[in-house]
């Protein structure tokens, strides 16, 4: 059985898929399985993955029938996990080396004090270039209801059980990542932000986080 099992959902993102791949191939934890659920793209996302299946037995790949959004994928991948360690991947950013070995010590160690795991992080330009780096606090209900803070969705890690139990979902308009911390703060669950980085964050003109800040008047976030 895989110790941590990387859920990577995707949608037209075959230009930076194989290079997040190639990061979490190169875990020093070797005991992992990753899993990339389509959300039936129309690019080459299906060719490039079935050629990746050949390359790495770890890696399993699943390629929904119907576009059902970021929140379905997500729930579907993290369903058919196997490690009771799910970490988080988003088909653009960036593991270390050392993102899966951290993060499956760290839960082992302070068990009973985290339900969710995430970590300081670099904003990355397109080309996947460290651009400037965010310290985050830990996440507490008071800190999510002042909306000042940042938070970075592709370095967590949780369990399994509590994902399955709270799961993504849409809705008011907002990410996943935002209804995630609305539910899992009102919940009570732990966060805990560490002072290493475990991932990059790579901004793209395009993304839902840039849809999401125009919609709302904000200037960019990314950095071309």
């Amino acid at each position: 059985m895989p110790k941590i099992s990387f859920v990577v959902p995707t949608w037209n993102g075959d230009a930076y898929l194989a290079e997040t791949l190639e990061t979490l191939r190169k875990q020093s934890l070797k005991d992992i399985e990753i899993i990339v659920v389509d959300d039936s793209s129309p690019d080459f996302t299906q060719e490039l993955m079935e050629w990746y299946k050949t390359q790495d037995v770890r890696i399993k790949y699943h390629r929904l029938d119907v576009n059902g959004g970021v929140c379905d994928a997500r729930n579907y991948g993290n369903k058919l996990a196997k490690a009771e360690l799910i970490c988080v991947s988003d088909h653009d950013d960036i593991s270390v080396t050392r993102r899966a070995s951290y993060s499956y010590q760290y839960f082992k160690k302070h068990s009973g004090n985290i339900d969710c795991l995430t970590s300081h992080y670099w904003e990355c330009n397109v080309d996947g270039i460290p651009m400037k780096k965010y310290t985050p606090e830990n996440m507490t209900r008071e800190l999510f209801d002042s909306s000042k803070f940042v938070w970075f969705h592709s370095s967590a890690c949780y369990r399994k059980e509590d994902i399955l139990k709270i799961p993504y979902r849409d809705g008011n308009g907002s990410t996943d990542d935002w209804n995630f911390l609305d539910d899992w703060t009102k919940d009570g669950k732990k966060f805990v932000t560490c002072n290493k980085v475990l991932a990059n964050c790579r901004r793209l003109p395009g993304s839902q986080m840039q849809q999401r800040r125009t919609s709302q008047g904000m200037g960019p976030s990314y950095i071309l």
